[in-house]
């Protein structure tokens, strides 16, 4: 005879965690609830009978984030690539931005076949350069001549819903002798398409004023804190560019993406103490560099910029609220709130000594690291540390 589990009220309660939750201003002790794939209302009495909840989860000397974002990521280069969950879910990561791996000739198999069957929640931009990344040692053409404007057109009715906008590198040895034609014209086409531009720019060979300038509302400058080459965002005096802090008003938003080589401690550091925080924090992860020694993964990152002095809310809202708002689903992911996607990243903040090193060889003392310990994806566990059951009755 076949026993048939009893119907529970809630799947998951999450019992005693700390919770942050920027989208709500919440940033203390609370629980969580989950019913199917949504969190769910507390009851007004706020009595909870564990006899109701199908796995009650103490999360005691933890926080518990919604479930983390990365905005800048590459789940293809050199022809291969990250698998998106096996990146993502360990990582308390439960969505992600392709940051253009891909052009026009191969988006639309990239969309079905690497980000449509991924349980994360995906989109990608449109590399501009119609072959996208080939590989380190091989760049990209950006010559505007070579756009293909009805290819972009084709994939922007076909799979708007998996878009998040156009991506551009420019800089030495991708754009050298082009000035920034590339810019103003994918700028141009951005516009067109009712979409933004997230613009790679290390190593310019501009100013960062003027490539600044030529951005608008919605666009995203990405590696904010690099200082490869002579330009910055930090002018000979080490200040942040008046022309920077106007294209933040202007509603361009600044993007750590911190890749390898891509952030220097010592101009993030400058930035954050002057007030000019990322706007969003990601990894800018690639093949080579997922899960290894100066990379490794979001909650690592994460733990730089607490380590610059960044408060953990700020850090928090980098790698949720925010990209949640610019992929559009404000609300359904990156919170908390009673309604949404049960997508949420349950950490434990180990209290050591150690430093982390950038590509520029200086060293970041740091005294707290994130380290995951449960994922969960529209209510369901998908990834948990084998020392974590926090179960209890």
């Amino acid at each position: 005879m076949k026993i048939s589990e009893p119907v529970r009220k809630y799947n998951f309660w999450l019992r005693g965690g700390h919770v942050v939750d920027p989208s709500r201003d919440i940033d203390g002790i609370a629980d969580v609830l989950i019913v199917n794939s949504r969190i769910a209302e507390p009851p007004e009495d706020g009595r909870i009978d564990p006899g109701d909840v199908r796995e009650v989860v103490d999360c005691s000397g933890h926080y518990v984030f919604p479930g983390l974002i990365d905005h800048h990521v590459h789940f293809s280069w050199n022809t291969s690539g990250i698998a998106p969950d096996l990146y993502c879910l360990p990582s308390g990561v439960t969505a992600a931005c392709d940051a253009g791996s891909i052009g026009t000739n191969g988006f639309e198999n990239f969309v079905r076949h690497r980000l449509m069957p991924a349980a994360a929640t995906l989109k990608a931009s449109i590399n501009v350069a119609s072959g996208g990344l080939a590989g380190a040692g091989y760049m990209e053409d950006v010559s505007p001549e070579l756009y293909d404007v009805r290819a972009m057109e084709y994939l922007f009715e076909r799979y708007r819903d998996y878009i998040y906008g156009l991506k551009l590198r420019i800089g030495k040895d991708i754009s050298e002798g082009k000035g920034l034609r590339p810019l103003e014209e994918s700028v141009r086409l951005a516009r067109m398409f009712h979409t933004r531009l997230s613009l790679h720019a290390t190593y310019p060979l501009e100013p960062l004023p003027k490539i600044a300038a030529r951005m608008g509302e919605g666009d995203v400058l990405c590696h904010t804190f690099q200082a490869m080459g002579p330009y910055s965002i930090l002018n000979e005096a080490g200040q942040v560019y008046p022309e920077v802090w106007e294209a933040r008003r202007r509603g361009v938003l600044f993007d750590s993406a911190q890749g390898r080589v891509h952030c220097s401690f010592s101009v993030a550091r400058a930035a954050i103490e002057q007030g000019f925080c990322p706007d969003v924090i990601s990894t800018d992860l690639i093949t080579f560099s997922a899960y290894q020694e100066r990379l490794f993964s979001l909650p690592v990152v994460m733990s730089r910029f607490l380590a610059l002095g960044m408060p953990l809310a700020e850090v928090v809202r980098c790698c949720t609220q925010t990209p949640a708002r610019l992929m559009g689903l404000a609300g359904q992911i990156g919170t908390l709130r009673p309604g949404a996607l049960a997508d949420v990243a349950v950490m434990k903040m180990e209290e050591r000594r150690f430093e982390f090193q950038d590509s520029c060889g200086d060293c970041l003392p740091a005294s707290r690291m994130l380290l995951p310990r449960m994922t969960l994806k529209a209510g369901r566990t998908v990834w948990r540390d084998i020392a974590f059951t926090g179960m209890m009755r």
